[in-house]
């Protein structure tokens, strides 16, 4: 008899591990459907979308999300679904199956390299991250030649508008100045106008008229992007500080 107790205390603390607690949630899966209004629905009739989960464990799992109907939309890793901390690759694609994205995370936070792509299958954008936040990027226009990406992101926005890229200028320091050992910081305020052009170029602020001169050619010589609201090109006033310095 106190060895039947003794195999069923020792069976009983067994099946309460806690890796056998976890190994009932592993390879568990869920398949909702949702509405238009991400509310869950029971069946597929009315369904939008629909999300398939599968539990590595208690917290892990990955996330399929499916266009109706049953058209792959996206593809994600969780190191906490609740908290919806990504973890791994997450990949999104177009309506006909296509890769729009493919992302790196690592335990929520944005890390290595990000690509995103048009429907042509072209490169669209190449990021890197590192030490949470993002390192260098690159953006491409659908036939591949190199674009600005603040300008990228405006024709996302305002598809029909004419977008300018801007582009600095190399700033030169005078001779002159060097000579005399002349230093300081030339404030410079200018328009640049809803066609792109510079207008109205004023010295705030300068310690020199050599260094205001060469400050003001430094931004004549550049390119300035033109600014949009609501779509719609508009005049803009800037001030620039220019730092001139011997070393």
């Amino acid at each position: 008899m106190l060895y039947r107790v003794t195999l069923g205390i020792l069976l009983l603390s067994w099946l309460l591990k806690p890796h056998d607690i976890v190994a009932q949630t592993e390879n568990r899966k869920m398949f909702v459907f949702y509405s238009v209004q991400h509310q869950p629905l029971s069946s597929s009739k009315g369904a939008s979308y629909a999300i398939e989960t599968e539990y590595l464990d208690s917290v892990r799992a990955t996330e399929r999300v499916y266009w109706a109907p049953q058209k792959l939309r996206e593809t994600a890793t969780f190191s906490n679904l609740r908290l919806r901390r990504r973890d791994g690759e997450t990949i999104v694609y177009y309506n006909d199956g296509t890769i729009k994205r493919r992302e790196q995370y690592r335990d929520g936070v944005r890390q290595g390299e990000g690509f995103a792509y048009y429907p042509n299958g072209k490169l669209r954008r190449h990021d890197r991250y590192d030490d949470r936040s993002r390192k260098s990027e690159e953006c491409f226009d659908a036939v591949g030649n190199s674009v600005d990406c603040d300008t990228l992101a405006l024709r996302d926005v305002c598809p029909n508008a004419e977008i300018m890229p801007g582009k600095s200028a190399p700033i030169y320091f005078p001779s002159k100045a060097l000579k005399l050992g002349i230093e300081g910081v030339v404030k410079v305020n200018f328009t640049v106008s809803r066609t792109g052009q510079l207008a109205d170029v004023q010295i705030v602020e300068s310690p020199s008229h050599i260094l205001s001169a060469a400050a003001v050619d430094a931004i004549r010589r550049a390119k300035w992007s033109i600014r949009l609201d609501n779509c719609d090109p508009v005049d803009v006033r800037y001030t620039i500080p220019i730092t001139f310095a011997i070393k």
